[in-house]
């Protein structure tokens, strides 16, 4: 399930069943960078943002920087699964620059999608947090990579 503030800050995804939850959130996008007149940074955006992994006594917490290379950031990422929501065979994979987000999606017999988030605060740190929300293959896939979007735009 998609849950948006009304400011397009913060986007969250929520997924419950009976008394084991999971819930990721982008929170607090601090700053945006390009430069048009660098040609090599011209198409590219910098975005720096907290993302918070939530679930059944579990919650871990780091500060991320995205590249998004000429549209190949996370919304482009999630925009790419909406587009194919029959279905793919194996595990498609989205990894922040410094590699301390990486999204994994999966693609159920249901219809659905199983996106297992992972966060690693820095490579010096010696510990991994991951959550797994499942989404709807087409309209939410959809809705998030717009959510998403939104949010990288500060």
């Amino acid at each position: 399930m998609l849950c948006v503030s009304g400011d397009g800050s913060p986007v969250a995804l929520r997924w419950s069943s009976g008394d084991r939850e999971a819930r990721i959130e982008f929170v607090s996008p601090r700053f945006r960078y390009r430069d048009p007149a660098d040609p090599y940074l011209a198409a590219d955006d910098m975005v720096e943002y907290t993302v918070r992994l939530s679930g059944n006594g579990l919650t871990a917490e780091a500060l991320v920087l995205s590249l998004d290379t000429a549209g190949s950031g996370l919304p482009a990422f999630i925009e790419y699964l909406a587009e194919d929501f029959r279905g793919w065979d194996g595990i498609r994979t989205w990894e922040s620059a410094d590699h301390d987000l990486c999204v994994e999606a999966t693609w159920t017999t249901r219809g659905h999608v199983d996106l297992r988030w992972w966060i690693t605060p820095s490579i010096y740190d010696k510990w991994r947090a991951s959550v797994a929300v499942e989404v709807e293959a087409g309209a939410e896939m959809s809705a998030l990579a717009r959510e998403l979007s939104a949010f990288f735009a500060i």
